[in-house]
């Protein structure tokens, strides 16, 4: 790592600094929305603004160059950017995510992955797993992930994979075997799928693997247990997984597409005339309605959200543990959150009335982005179930929510 890296990292240190760099490279981020939809993937222009800011390393430690920042400074942060640019918010999830994700690997695995420096780009997939049969000094990595995320701009892509024994999945006390891994880029195939209604600009296509060698170094065992590397021993990796993943990543990116959906709505309704009237639409009582309760549920949610990482950053700051029960507690919230804000841009699409349906009609962006952002894996509507099936005593069917 360069000194002039280990400088820039050492310069912002405040969540206040932090967000007010957000705030300032919101602009520029702005401009770039509608040229990167139509291309399916963010410019190089977005990557660079992004990283010069130091926002594609957040969570990486702070040995390593990273900021090492707290979720909810992190959840500000990927908001306030997501109002500019919501692909960009996305970009600071998968970035950071991966990052994060590194924890688990041995130090020799660490250090080949960001030996090029902090900026090392990650991308990765969770679900479907792939597969892995080891081989003298690693695995065979085989098989094909959807929603890679940013895949073009990748140096390494991580993906889990089962362990194969004689053709066959290898199973231990009556669960598979499941693995991380680092494969090289280069080594990957991309296959174009990413046409989507929303999140346009999120490049987040099909990655393959045939036969790619990854070293053991660069794999790990994907259980709730591990011993974290010297790099990799600050209190933010002891932080629940789905509370990096999800809570203080992917929601804010639907909290900043709602609220821009209320904010919208209202200069609309401050000039669009009724259908049948002559009074404005913010005059009739249907839609005073809806504004008031896509306000509440954005801001409850919003408060819902917050509350429950910082008291969860608490617990962990103070050595504790989070028990099953507290992090069904958690997935409750970012579920809620997630879903109560496609509630809202529902009500201020359906207020819009038609002059939503024009792709030139803001609203009709905001609203295609929540239709896919509402179904992430680890944020849609059957988390509720997830939790569900914690309080009931039974085995989630997430077992991300376990690590």
């Amino acid at each position: 790592m360069s000194t002039e890296q280990l400088s820039t990292a050492s310069k912002i240190i405040s969540g206040s600094q932090l967000l007010a760099r957000a705030r300032e490279i919101g602009a520029a981020l702005s401009a770039f929305v509608e040229e990167d939809e139509l291309n399916r993937r963010p410019s190089a222009q977005v990557f660079s603004i992004l990283r010069e800011a130091g926002f594609l390393r957040l969570y990486l430690p702070k040995s390593l160059g990273g900021f090492e920042i707290d979720p909810l400074t992190m959840a500000k942060l990927v908001e306030e950017i997501s109002r500019h640019n919501s692909a960009a918010g996305w970009l600071m999830m998968v970035s950071n995510t991966s990052t994060w994700w590194c924890n688990r690997l041995p130090e020799k695995g660490v250090e080949e992955i960001y030996k090029s420096g902090p900026d090392t780009f990650i991308a990765g997939a969770f679900h479907p797993p792939m597969k892995a049969t080891p081989v003298e000094g690693g695995y065979l990595i085989n098989g094909r992930s959807p929603l890679a995320s940013n895949i073009h701009a990748a140096q390494w892509v991580f993906v889990s994979a089962f362990v194969m024994e004689n053709g066959q999945m290898k199973i231990n006390n009556g669960i598979p075997e499941v693995i991380g891994v680092f494969m090289n880029a280069e080594q990957c195939e991309i296959l174009d799928t990413w046409y989507t209604v929303g999140m346009r600009a999120t490049d987040s296509n099909d990655v393959t693997a045939s036969d790619v060698f990854v070293p053991a170094h660069l794999s790990y065992p994907l259980a709730p247990g591990f011993q974290p590397s010297r790099y990799y021993r600050g209190t933010l990796y002891k932080f629940p997984a789905i509370g990096i993943s999800v809570a203080s990543l992917i929601v804010p990116v639907a909290l900043a597409v709602a609220r821009n959906a209320i904010e919208e709505l209202k200069q609309l309704a401050s000039k669009k005339v009724s259908f049948g009237s002559s009074g404005l639409i913010r005059e009739r009582g249907a839609i005073q309605r809806k504004l008031g309760l896509a306000e509440s549920f954005v801001q409850s949610s919003r408060a819902y959200l917050f509350q429950t990482i910082s008291d969860c950053w608490e617990k962990t700051l103070a050595g504790e543990q989070l028990n099953l029960e507290e992090r069904a507690a958690f997935l409750l919230a970012i579920t809620h959150s997630n879903q109560s804000c496609n509630q809202a841009v529902d009500l201020m699409y359906s207020a819009a009335g038609t002059s939503a349906i024009y792709t030139r009609n803001k609203l009709a962006h905001y609203f295609t982005d929540m239709q896919v952002i509402r179904q992430h894996g680890f944020a849609n509507e059957s988390r509720y179930e997830t939790a569900a099936q914690i309080y009931f005593g039974l085995m989630p069917d997430l077992p991300v929510v376990m690590f």
